[in-house]
């Protein structure tokens, strides 16, 4: 059929079209025309939001979220399912590499290649600043959010795991998908790690869901209800830590094991984690940074099998089983103790367990203290304790 419009075209200079042609020509044009409007709505819409964001030291969180989300259904209504297309992944990994040219954070974003093609992770680099720097992260993830809220729910990737440009992957037989949450974790949001400066949004993972549009509209917005945020070192670590504690968002937020994904480089020669790690985060370390970043960029490159373990023969899957579970029985104990919380002792312990539930769950110990003090409050019997 290729042939025969080649030979028609070569043969007929004149305005008449053979029949064979015209449908082939007209589907080519719409096809053409559809891809153009996908593109102008997206870039259009897009455009609108982002300036809507940069005037956000006078527009209103709920103005901000109501624009955002209007843009989400403009797109899905404007764009014809069948011009989607899925990332291919359940996880996106996003990171950011602008400014001025540092080799070193190159070298750790090529790090991630080899973990990209053994688990198939796509992975979005912002280029370009958009916005002020310390707010281009959320902006950019809120626009990743919105582009995969947008499509069929069937072509849609599940997580965006962020990670910053000071993070080197250490070993890439480690599969991200082993953090994320259970099904039966339907509301957690967020997977995330702390330190005593609150949270660290070096590196942590996002469900692609209107909680995150939500969440992360307040974070850009929230440094003109918190004026110590203007004044912290990392304002967007801690826009993003004083938006996570509030209670309207707080209840989908679960603190891991910070060692998991997001160890630290302590010092130019001293690594927190172990072999078998999936990353390192030189996160905080001062003048060594570059020192450190340049040590660990040679010496993995070098004995690249000292720390690619096969993920079997890594403490990961035993310990997140564990970690879950203990999450599972903190909540049963709560279920069965807040019925009986006109008890004082009862209703402390119930206290001091939805804290450590909330903001210690990453901490075994505490968490284990927890679960035994309701146990012991509510006089259980050694058959019904869950922990001991």
């Amino acid at each position: 059929m290729a042939r025969r419009r080649n030979e028609d075209a070569d043969s007929s200079r004149s305005k008449s079209q053979t029949p064979e042609t015209a449908p082939n020509a007209i589907e080519d044009k719409l096809t053409l025309e559809t891809h153009q409007v996908r593109n102008i709505a997206l870039g259009t819409i897009l455009v609108v939001t982002f300036y809507i964001l940069l005037q956000s030291l006078n527009v209103g969180p709920h103005q901000l979220e109501r624009t955002t989300r209007q843009s989400l259904q403009a797109i899905s209504h404007l764009t014809p399912e069948s011009l989607w297309k899925s990332h291919g992944s359940k996880i996106v990994k996003v990171t950011s590499v602008f400014g001025q040219d540092n080799e070193l954070y190159e070298g750790a974003l090529r790090s991630h290649k080899e973990h990209n093609r053994i688990h198939e992770y796509d992975m979005k680099v912002l280029r370009e600043k958009i916005v002020s720097k310390y707010w281009s992260t959320p902006t950019y993830l809120l626009s990743l959010v919105v582009e995969e809220l947008a499509k069929p729910k069937e072509l849609r990737s599940e997580w965006l795991m962020w990670s910053g440009p000071d993070v080197i992957i250490l070993n890439p037989h480690v599969p991200l998908e082993s953090f994320l949450p259970p099904a039966d974790f339907s509301r957690t949001h967020l997977l995330g790690t702390h330190d005593s400066k609150g949270f660290n949004s070096g590196v942590f993972f996002l469900r692609v869901h209107d909680w995150s549009v939500q969440m992360l509209v307040e974070v850009l917005y929230a440094g003109n209800f918190h004026p110590e945020i203007e004044r912290a070192e990392d304002k967007t670590q801690a826009a993003f830590d004083e938006v996570l504690r509030s209670d309207r968002f707080r209840g989908q937020v679960v603190y891991q094991p910070r060692t998991w994904y997001n160890a630290y480089q302590l010092n130019a020669t001293q690594f927190e984690g172990h072999r078998g790690d999936l990353l390192v985060h030189f996160h905080d370390i001062g003048g060594d940074k570059w020192t450190a970043m340049a040590d660990t960029l040679a010496r993995t490159a070098k004995a690249k099998k000292k720390w690619a373990v096969p993920f079997e023969e890594t403490t990961y899957e035993s310990e997140i089983s564990d970690y879950w579970e203990r999450i599972r029985k903190a909540r049963q104990l709560l279920s069965v103790a807040r019925s009986r919380q006109e008890d004082n002792a009862v209703w402390e312990a119930v206290r001091r367990l939805s804290y450590a539930l909330t903001y210690e769950v990453d901490d075994k110990e505490k968490m284990r203290g927890g679960m035994i003090a309701v146990q012991n409050a509510l006089r259980l019997p050694d058959s019904e304790r869950l922990v001991e």
